[in-house]
């Protein structure tokens, strides 16, 4: 057999082939292939977040309606502008109930925020611990929303077990309500 140029240009296209194909349809087949792969885990890891997000919002539909459910419950505990005599009185009637001096009775300025009010009272008690702590703990089971603040407690020298307490008693109401 006799290697010709005919038969080395037989042999060269017949080498060039695969070497073309591979340059001109495998190569361009391969990256778009990839690029399609890559496409498609960045879809498939989109949609598992959109599917947690989906979750998450079912979750923050539930939690959000048990917001909605405290604010409503919080919401009945302050009363009106004009009901907030009758949480004064009730404060009142408590440090009397528990045998406690009332020396000092004095509202402060209004503080309103977006949805109620804080209506501050500087208050004086004199008496015993246990009938203050008693006192405490009545506050703290009214209907009423109540917060106390800036507590100073003095011993009361010339008798024994007394004490003077100094503190501001905090009641909040609904500024829509007049």
């Amino acid at each position: 057999m006799k290697l010709g140029i005919r038969e080395l240009l037989f042999f060269g296209l017949l080498a060039a082939m695969p070497i073309g194909s591979y340059f001109w349809i495998f190569k361009p087949a391969n990256e778009n292939w990839k690029l399609h792969r890559e496409q498609y885990q960045q879809q498939t890891e989109k949609l598992q977040e959109l599917t947690k997000a989906l979750q998450k919002i079912e979750d923050l539909n539930t939690e959000v309606e048990k917001l909605a459910e405290a604010v409503s419950f919080f919401e009945s505990k302050l009363p009106g502008r004009h009901e907030i005599h009758k949480v004064l009185e009730d404060v009142t009637r408590i440090a009397d109930k528990q045998k406690l001096e009332t020396r000092l009775f004095k509202t402060e300025k209004t503080k309103p925020f977006s949805l109620y009010n804080e209506q501050p009272i500087e208050m004086e008690l004199y008496g015993s611990f246990e009938s203050f702590y008693q006192f405490l703990l009545d506050l703290e089971q009214m209907q009423r929303i109540t917060k106390v603040s800036k507590m100073e407690i003095s011993k009361d020298e010339n008798v024994p077990g007394a004490m003077t307490v100094k503190f501001v008693l905090s009641i909040f109401y609904d500024n829509k309500v007049s």
